[in-house]
């Protein structure tokens, strides 16, 4: 189980992101993001992600995008002018269809997921979609997003076809002999079924993909 894509929250919270990143387009502002990458592969994108000061658009005609804030200040706003503030703790999906902008005022800092989304579409220029508070709060062709509290206990993880990319906000636990504490994430791929040992409550971001993964969009 050790060799399961897996990063340490030291390095998740606050370790050096050694891949440049392209920011353009941008209207202004930093020209490069910083990130970790996790884990690359047919599941998904899973990566930590810093970007500095700036205003950047955006369009997802690709992949849908699931992300957790660990520290910063910026509003994503719609491209129908609707408009979320994102700080540490927030969660915010751009669903595959969504346009928009970044306005990025103090370092962001993310845990994030790309997901390639699977027929049938939802038509149109699609809404970001923001929470803060325990539960669902995602559901939809790129998968679903949770953020939810797991208490002490064996959880099981069914073969149910998905990924899940989970961040440990708070807690511990363990998936065979990887050990997990706040700040670690971890991906368990497509077809993987065990059990987590949830040693400690835990506070949990988990994205999981859609059952059958289509071709990139």
């Amino acid at each position: 189980m050790s060799d399961l894509p897996f990063l340490d929250g030291a390095h998740v919270r606050g370790g050096e992101l050694p891949v440049e990143i392209s920011m353009e387009p941008r209207l202004a502002g930093a020209p490069f993001a910083y990130e970790t990458v996790v884990s690359d592969d047919a599941d998904g994108f899973f990566a930590v992600w810093a970007c500095d000061a700036g205003v950047y658009p955006r369009v997802k005609d690709r992949r849908g995008s699931f992300m957790y804030i660990l520290e910063g200040d910026a509003t994503i706003t719609d491209q129908d002018g609707t408009q979320h503030l994102l700080t540490a703790d927030s969660v915010i999906v751009l669903p595959y269809g969504w346009a928009g902008q970044w306005d990025i005022r103090k370092t962001i800092r993310k845990v994030y997921v790309h997901t390639t989304p699977v027929p049938p579409f939802r038509a149109g220029v699609q809404p970001s979609v923001f929470g803060t508070e325990p539960g669902l709060i995602f559901d939809g062709p790129d998968g679903q997003c949770l953020l939810h509290n797991v208490p002490a206990g064996p959880e099981v993880v069914p073969d149910d076809g998905r990924a899940r990319f989970l961040y440990v906000i708070s807690g511990a636990g363990s998936v065979g002999s990887r050990q997990l504490a706040a700040g670690d994430v971890l991906a368990l791929p497509s077809g993987w079924s065990g059990v987590i040992e949830v040693t400690a409550p835990m506070r949990r971001f988990d994205v999981l993909t859609s059952g059958s993964l289509g071709e990139d969009q």
